[in-house]
This record gives C-alpha cells, structure tokens and sequence, in this order.
C-alpha cells in the first residue's frame, strides 16, 4: 500500500536485465484443453463464437494502429507484439472451436460445405438445436426441464416433461435467426426481440463468405449465389420488383443513391446483392436441416412448404458429399395401406342385377 501511495508499483522495480532475461511465452493449447473443447457445451461454444469475433477486431485495429505508427515513423514494436499475441489466441481459440465441431453430430457435413470454416460452423452448431424438448419449457431433458422449473426468473408453472420435436420445419430455424422474409415476426417497441441477433449475424457471415467465394469451383453455395443474382437482376430490369420497391422506398431519403433506384420502381444492386444472399443462406439452412433430422430422427424430413402445399416441383439438391463419407440411414418408408375388406351382409349376398351395380370409380371385386 506504501509503494501505491507513494506512486511506485512492481513495474517500478524492473530493470534492464530482467527485460533482457523475458523468454517468449508460447500460447497453444494443450492436451488437457483440446479434451475439454471437445467435451464443451453449447453456452460454452457460444461464448468462445463471440470471444473469437472481439479478439478479430481487437487485433485489425492493432495492425492498423502498426501501419499508420510505421507511416509516421513512430516506434510501433509494443503495439505489434499485442497484435501478434492476438492473432495468436485467435487461432488457438479457432482450433479449440474445430474440435467442438468434430465432435457434433453435424461436423463432418458442415466441414464439406466450401466457405463455412470451423468458426462459423461451431457458432451454428450451438445456437441451433433439432431434437427433442419439452414442449412447456423447452428443457432438452427431464433433468433440465426440472431446472428450469426452478429457476424463479423464468415464471414456469409446475409441469410435467412432454418431449416434442423442438423444429418440426426449417422455417423454424428461419424465424429464429430473423429471415423467415415476409411471415418474420415483426420487432414491436418495447416488446422482447423475437429473434436471436447472434444467429442471425453469423448467418449474413455466412452469405459474405459465399458471395466472397462465387468464383471457386468447389463453392456451392456460391454459385448458388451467382445464379440467383441474375436471376434478381433479371426481374429487375424486367420490373417484376416494384412492390419490392414499394415497400423500401418510405425508409429512405431523397438525397441518397438508393432512392433513385426506388422511386423508379427498380432496387439498387445492394438490394439485390442482399436478395441473393439471403436465398442462398436459406437454402443452406434447408439443406443443414434436412440431413441433421435424418441424423436424429432416422427417417426423411417434411417436404418444403413450397412442395408440400404450393404444388412445386424443382427442387435444389444439397451439395455432393466427398467419396468415403457415410451416408445417412434412414427408416425405410411405411408400406402402403391394406386393402378394404369385403362388406358382410344381406346387401353384400343379394343377388342380381341390383347387386351387381356398383358405384362408378370404385374397383370390381374380386371373384
């Protein structure tokens, strides 16, 4: 207490030969760690999504704090000892989050998708979740479904576990991550957000990193991506996008670029680009959907709302999976119905002609 009084710390009592002794500490993860990464729960991996992402921009704004110090010719050599130990943790961190994903049911398929690394797949692993939970509070299992219960913020009235399918349809997971489109829940003032923000971030990062990666042959996604680009663009100079327009043009102001191209009934290429990204990243979501609930529930998903009810029949396929990968096995489909049996009674022992007529559409009975 003396010493902080007096102004003096422990870095006071430095001096030149203990700099000269520093060795330079190696940071890695060891044995121990890579076990626990691969062991860790989802708030955990959720967490470490969003350590990742904070320590990404820390570390740009260092090395752009090195360039202009080095333009200014200024010394810059502490500055870039703490961007080198940032990009340092930065990899370890993303090396901690692959292991998490090898581990999930989900891993290797999202390992085969072309610019989703390990990072993005670790952040959708964990806030996504197709299984089974309660259907009062959503608890993944008795044992959780009591700890809700008695959490008293929660406000849960006593209940017994009745396990449901926690996402029946994609359009679950697109209402939750907040680009369900046109039926999206709307944001009410001063009501709960009814959707999860972070999802929905690392969802875009996934459309830049398909947009950023089109030109790859073995992209997907990408070219996806290009194929609906022109396609928005050809409906845009053709003007099947006024309503889209419409909509848009009330939210911006005369003086920006943007309402040239709504107040003639057309969208900007930004709008456009966005457009396409988003039926890209929602494909993806149904594809991820379709193979996690064949994984977890051994038989076929429901069929598209589009093909299910709206009678559509092209249908994009999910991306080839690379020679070796096992494939998933499902339960085959139910046999179809036995047939009627034969009606017993007098009506069905009279004889003549009155019995022989039958009604126009059913089958003759067997003789």
């Amino acid at each position: 207490m003396a010493d902080e009084e007096n102004g003096r710390g422990w870095y006071d009592e430095i001096d030149d030969d203990d700099v000269a002794e520093h060795k330079e500490e190696k940071i890695r993860l060891d044995r121990d760690l890579i076990k626990a990464s691969r062991t860790m729960g989802t708030a955990s991996a959720r967490y470490l999504v969003d350590g990742y992402y904070m320590m990404q921009e820390m570390r740009k704004r260092a090395d752009n704090q090195v360039r202009s110090l080095e333009e200014a010719e200024e010394p810059f050599i502490l500055i870039e000892w703490l961007a080198d130990k940032s990009y340092t943790i930065e990899r370890q961190v993303a090396k901690a989050l692959d292991h998490y994903t090898r581990s999930h049911m989900m891993g290797d398929w999202m390992r085969n998708i072309y610019g989703i690394g390990p990072v993005l797949s670790a952040g959708l692993l964990a806030h996504i979740y197709i299984g089974m939970w309660c259907a009062h509070c959503r608890g993944r299992d008795e044992k959780d479904c009591t700890r809700r219960q008695a959490d008293k913020k929660r406000k849960l009235p006593p209940h017994r576990f009745e396990p449901v399918e926690s996402t029946p349809t994609v359009g679950h997971i697109w209402q939750f991550a907040g680009i369900a489109g046109d039926g999206q829940i709307k944001w009410e003032k001063g009501k709960r957000r009814p959707f999860n923000a972070q999802l929905k971030t690392l969802l875009w990062k996934c459309g830049i990193s398909f947009m950023r990666f089109h030109n790859k042959e073995d992209c997907y996604y990408g070219h996806i991506y290009e194929a609906r680009k022109a396609y928005e663009m050809e409906n845009n100079e053709a003007g099947r996008l006024k309503e889209a327009a419409a909509k848009s043009l009330p939210h911006f102001s005369k003086e920006t670029e943007s309402y040239k191209y709504y107040i003639e009934g057309k969208l900007p290429p930004a709008h456009i680009d966005a457009r396409a990204r988003r039926y890209t990243v929602k494909l993806f979501l149904a594809h991820l959907f379709d193979e996690w609930y064949r994984r977890e529930f051994k038989k076929e998903p429901p069929l598209p709302y589009p093909i299910a009810f709206l009678h559509h029949a092209h249908r994009t396929p999910p991306p080839p999976m690379p020679p070796g990968m096992p494939r998933t096995q499902t339960e085959p489909p139910p046999p179809p119905p036995p047939p009627m049996p034969e009606r017993k009674g007098k009506k069905a022992e009279k004889s003549g002609k009155k019995a022989e007529k039958k009604k126009p559409g059913r089958p003759k009975k067997a003789a």
